[in-house]
């Protein structure tokens, strides 16, 4: 099992109050992919991937409440299970509303043999909803297929509210099986939240770009952090008129994937990422105060150490955060593999002090 370890330079504007694995038991588990949301009443959902043993490729998708800021969890129940595939959020939580909550869930089955950066022999992304708070759940809505393969809501910040009334969400997708990925956002309206075809950002024959993030900078721009798979810099664009145009991409300061990006209550906008430095294997957490155009390393959520095994379809990351106040954040992430296969779920509580 593998203890939370975070480690960041003195003076960042975001403090560690205190850090902990969740649900761990006496067999090796791994628990995958977490997404959380608030809802007004103050209640958390946490969502995430859980598989039983260490050479388990099946996993149910879980959801967890907590109605004390993260400090105690219900005992999770099963959302979606499929023999033979591991079900996941293929972008999680969209809260368009507290009447409407939406999780995008997925069903992939891993085939090894297959190489690449995603060893999956079939894909499947959906939603389900709720319009309770999250108390109910509707049965998973056909397919969703922006692209010609493979669809996936990854923006871990979704949705956000534009000046027509609808919702920019992050979107991307491929040509093929795990090839040519593109990039983009994607709007959707009430009644129906359905998606549109997606804007795209980044896209290139010879390069893949996934796991963007977007969010809204203090002075009305977009600001969008995407992964980059051949050299893995990650890249960056504006959109200064809703999200409906992009400016060229451009190279960040640092080798993410996973992006999450959370504006801090002074504007300085955090992002936390997989960091895909091999002397940095882990969770890293860097800041822009000049809307991506430089940025600050502050240090790691997780240090995954020398012997991370960097294993595609078992790396680690997918963090994801919320304030529950104007400035304590919770924080969840998943390691990579230990010895044993179990893969942990951390929380850590920070605090904003920008």
């Amino acid at each position: 099992m593998t203890d939370p370890n975070p480690n960041l330079i003195s003076g960042s504007p975001l403090e560690i109050v205190s850090a902990r694995a969740l649900f761990r038991s006496e067999q090796p588990q791994q628990f995958i992919a977490p997404s959380i949301v608030r809802m007004g009443s103050g209640q958390l959902l946490l969502s995430f991937s859980q598989g039983d043993g260490p050479g388990s490729t099946d996993s149910k998708l879980m959801l967890t409440r907590s109605d004390d800021n993260g400090a105690t969890w219900s005992e999770p129940e099963s959302l979606m299970a499929r023999p033979g595939h591991r079900c996941m959020n293929m972008g999680g939580f969209v809260k368009f509303s507290e009447d409407m909550l939406r999780l995008v869930v997925g069903a992939c089955e891993i085939d090894f043999s297959l190489g690449g950066v995603e060893p999956f022999a079939s894909w499947f992304a959906g939603t389900i909803d709720s319009k309770d708070g999250g108390r109910t759940w509707s049965e998973p809505s056909p397919e969703i297929r922006l692209f010609p393969e493979w669809t996936e809501m990854y923006g871990a910040s979704n949705p956000h509210p534009v000046s027509d009334g609808s919702f920019l969400s992050a979107a991307m997708g491929t040509m093929g099986r795990d090839v040519q990925w593109h990039s983009g956002v994607t709007f959707s309206k009430a009644p129906d939240y359905e998606y549109s075809a997606p804007v795209i950002i980044a896209n290139d024959p010879e390069r893949d770009y996934s796991d963007t993030d977007v969010v809204r900078l203090a002075d009305g721009r977009f600001l969008a952090v995407i992964r980059e798979h051949v050299t893995l810099q990650s890249v960056f664009s504006h959109s200064e008129d809703e999200g409906r145009t992009w400016s060229p991409i451009r190279p960040t300061d640092f080798k993410g994937s996973n992006i999450k990006l959370w504006k801090l209550r002074t504007g300085v906008v955090a992002c936390a990422y997989r960091d895909e430095d091999p002397s940095r294997r882990g969770v890293s957490l860097s800041v822009t105060e000049d809307g991506g155009e430089s940025w600050e390393f502050l240090g790691q959520l997780y240090d995954g150490g020398d012997d991370a095994d960097h294993t595609p379809g078992y790396v680690c990351g997918y963090p994801d955060m919320v304030y529950t106040n104007r400035s304590d954040i919770v924080l969840v992430l998943h390691t990579y593999r230990d010895q044993t296969g179990a893969v942990d779920l951390h929380l850590i509580n920070l605090r904003d002090v920008s």
